[in-house]
């Protein structure tokens, strides 16, 4: 009683000694657990498209476009993920958190409820032994000041038990920032080779989860997911907070 009385007074002092808008529609934000985003904004699907009991493809964890339709889809057979999962498409309040999460190193409350929902409904597909965050290069990490998958990961953590292991996967190459437009080609192309395990020992006969905060095209985590196999892991799962799609070019 006293917690819930204690919420209701901090998200008071939030909506009138803090009125940030929402990132999203411009309306204030009235609760400190919904982040950069109105509740309103959160809520309504047609504006963030949560994927939670939406029917997925059982590899990459696309929305696919009806229950009926086949349980995987046809862009992701040659992905070396056994399986994939995200929690929301990329936009409206999920995407405004994510764009917020790249300078500020914090998960609202809301963000981390639904990770936690979709992590226990796909439980049994992403199991594994232990998390591994998608690491930025040293350089791109220095200039941010932190790496915004370690703070996906370390809620991941919480809300599965698993170990994480900040340190055995390191990207070595310097890879271009992805420019809007790029196709799946292109995006592959430019992470090939991106990836070394420092740590083969420990990932050799294990299950291995790596997370990130968006998957588009599946290039990053798949080639991450092939160093991490080449250097002897059994299984490779992702988890991301977002999927944006890209569509290939014809």
């Amino acid at each position: 009683m006293l917690r819930a009385t204690a919420r209701l007074l901090r998200d008071a002092a939030v909506s009138l000694a803090y009125p940030d808008d929402c990132r999203v529609c411009g309306n204030s934000v009235e609760a400190w657990g919904d982040g950069v985003a109105c509740s309103h904004c959160w809520e309504d699907n047609s504006i963030t498209e949560l994927w939670t009991g939406q029917p997925l493809c059982q590899r990459c964890g696309v929305l696919l476009s009806r229950p009926s339709s086949s349980e995987e889809c046809v862009l992701c057979k040659d992905m070396p993920v056994a399986a994939a999962r995200s929690c929301a498409a990329y936009k409206g309040s999920v995407e405004a958190s994510i764009l917020f999460l790249k300078s500020h190193p914090y998960i609202h409350a809301r963000l981390y409820n639904i990770m936690r929902a979709v992590f226990a409904a796909n439980e049994a597909a992403l199991s594994s032994d232990f998390i591994v965050p998608v690491p930025l290069h040293r350089s791109r990490q220095k200039e941010r000041g932190f790496n915004q998958a370690n703070i996906v990961a370390r809620s991941l953590g919480r809300i599965s038990d698993l170990a994480v292991d900040y340190h055995c996967l390191e990207r070595t190459k310097q890879t271009k920032r992805h420019r809007v437009g790029m196709d799946a080609k292109e995006r592959a192309k430019s992470v090939e080779g991106a990836f070394g395990v420092l740590r083969p020992d420990l990932v050799r006969g294990r299950s291995v989860l790596i997370c990130d905060d968006v998957m588009t095209s599946g290039s990053t985590i798949s080639e991450a997911a092939r160093s991490l196999i080449q250097s002897g892991a059994a299984r490779v799962n992702a988890f991301t907070i977002a999927r944006a799609l890209i569509r290939p070019r014809f």
